[in-house]
């Protein structure tokens, strides 16, 4: 997942697997839901970087990869999230996998769909929007038949608008 990280995006990237919980009172955590809420886990890893650099760089992104099931504002599940602004994205991975909805299991798609969807994270951090483009990597998912449909990479007009930035 680095090297093609690397082969895209002009960043230092890093990885943190399953950050630990916000807090010790769970507060990211959801008992009726079942999931963590990913807003606090963003802001959370956003803190993070903010106390422990002197001075914010946009070519520095974390990006934390969850084997845990998570949910925004106003959405049921998310298999990702990023902030725009503060260099940091999540992925959620147990929503990616085949076996979450009773299926064998197949590495080879799981693995296609999480470099999916970091790229399509780390996009936003990087402050790319959602694209209307079905097949590009910045269009929003909200189905697997939607992860599974897109690109690992940028249509140009995104690809440009990365440059750009």
């Amino acid at each position: 997942m680095t090297s093609h990280l690397a082969s895209i995006f002009d960043a230092s990237i890093t990885i943190i697997t399953d950050p630990p919980q916000l807090d010790s009172s769970g507060a990211s955590f959801n008992e009726q839901r079942n999931q963590f809420n990913s807003d606090k886990l963003l802001r959370w890893l956003a803190t993070t970087i903010m106390n422990n650099t002197k001075s914010y760089d946009p070519t520095k992104i974390i990006l934390g990869i969850c084997n845990f099931d998570a949910y925004s504002s106003g959405l049921n599940f998310v298999f990702g999230q990023a902030s725009l602004t503060g260099g940091v994205a999540v992925i959620y991975l147990p929503r990616l996998r085949q076996e979450f909805y009773g299926l064998g299991a197949d590495t080879s798609i799981f693995i296609e769909r999480v470099l999916k969807e970091a790229t399509h994270e780390v996009g936003h951090a990087f402050g790319l929007d959602h694209c209307p483009k079905r097949s590009c990597v910045m269009h929003f998912s909200n189905s697997l038949a939607d992860t599974d449909r897109k690109a690992k990479d940028f249509c140009n007009i995104c690809r440009n608008k990365l440059h750009q930035k």
